[in-house]
């Protein structure tokens, strides 16, 4: 058994079953048990491993010491699923790739997310592959957040809140503080750059 923190909730992993706990905002907690069979799970896994180049899988930058086991995957509905590749850690966080993964024809689908460019002057709008950062899927609702730190003090950055809709992530909510003052606030209480 492990267990490890996601921003706003705890991950057990038990025997390779997958079960998220979650707390709720504003002193409300929710409790929502998501499971994959180790089974599903390591065949969801060595099928996109096994398409790797073909994926061009974390832009090759992939670091080969990070075990396929570091691999989420979170079931959508019946035959689709989310899969979190970590694809390298920096100092203090992570870059990361989603991929969307359909059982029934074994298809396997690079996701996009819009974000913005972290620079003060020329901030603009832009689309990738990969976050980096700490992220955390709410399975329930469907939502990605991805906190990411602008240095190691954790005193700027930004914060992101994507939606899955079926088809791929909406961006909700995008929120930047780009000043590195040494003070430390909340990433959900940065100031709002999108919408």
């Amino acid at each position: 058994m492990s267990l490890r923190y996601r921003l706003g909730g705890w991950l057990w992993v038990v025997g390779g079953v997958i079960s998220l706990f979650a707390c709720g905002r504003g002193g409300k907690q929710t409790a929502d048990l998501i499971q994959i069979s180790p089974t599903e799970k390591q065949r969801v896994i060595a099928t996109i491993y096994s398409q790797q180049e073909k994926l061009n899988l974390c832009e090759k930058e992939r670091d080969k010491g990070i075990s396929p086991e570091a691999t989420e995957v979170y079931p959508l509905d019946g035959e689709k699923y989310l899969v979190e590749i970590l694809c390298f850690m920096g100092a203090y966080q992570g870059n990361y790739q989603y991929l969307l993964f359909s059982s029934h024809n074994s298809t396997v689908k690079k996701i996009s997310f819009t974000t913005f460019t972290m620079q003060l002057e020329n901030r603009r709008i832009t689309d990738s592959f990969t976050l980096v950062g700490t992220p955390q899927f709410e399975p329930k609702m469907r939502i990605l957040s991805v906190y990411s730190l602008a240095r190691g003090l954790g005193d700027c950055g930004s914060f992101a809140r994507y939606r899955w809709d079926g088809f791929g992530f909406k961006l909700l909510e995008y929120r930047g503080k780009f000043k590195c003052d040494g003070r430390y606030s909340p990433p959900e209480e940065y100031p709002l750059i999108y919408p």
